[in-house]
């Protein structure tokens, strides 16, 4: 395998936004960032991959290049509140170049592991625009189930993209 699955830790924060620049400006990106929004520092990554080590709801992995560089991340975000406390957000990136090759999949799998273990974490969501068929099929094949749409959930380019909602019950 030509990359590693490594922990999201300070050390990376570099890499991250790199990561995050790189993904936001593909002319047709699938994220909720557009290109020149305002990132994190370096330093403001670094502390908030910090904080984020701390909690018992949080994980963060990402996908190294055999040379070092960022070229994917996926994080679940558990939620505060006691009734939901079970719910974990999922957000994942992959660069461009790297697409296609196993890094997506190789991340899920590993979240949808932590996730599992956490103790705490029954039920993973996530939001994707329904144009982005590569990742749904993926999502798909790791066993999340479609649960809704959300009908013009994203402007971008003065165009209106539906999102679609999925979950994977643990």
């Amino acid at each position: 395998m030509p990359f590693t699955i490594q922990p999201a830790r300070p050390e990376h924060a570099a890499g991250i936004i790199a990561l995050l620049q790189s993904v936001a400006s593909d002319p047709v990106n699938n994220i909720l960032r557009e290109p020149g929004e305002p990132m994190f520092t370096e330093e403001d990554e670094r502390e908030f991959l910090t904080r984020q080590a701390e909690r018992f709801d949080w994980c963060g992995f990402v996908a190294a290049s055999e040379n070092g560089e960022v070229i994917g991340m996926v994080t679940i975000d558990g939620q505060r509140r006691r009734a939901i406390r079970h719910c974990g957000d999922l957000g994942i990136s992959v660069r461009a170049g790297w697409r296609g090759q196993g890094v997506g999949k190789t991340l899920m799998e590993r979240a949808i592991v932590w996730a599992r273990e956490s103790g705490v974490i029954t039920r993973v969501e996530l939001g994707v625009l329904s144009r982005n068929s590569t990742a749904i099929r993926l999502y798909e094949r790791l066993g999340f189930h479609h649960e809704g749409l959300r009908k013009r959930a994203v402007l971008r380019n003065g165009e209106y993209l539906d999102m679609l909602m999925m979950a994977l019950l643990l």
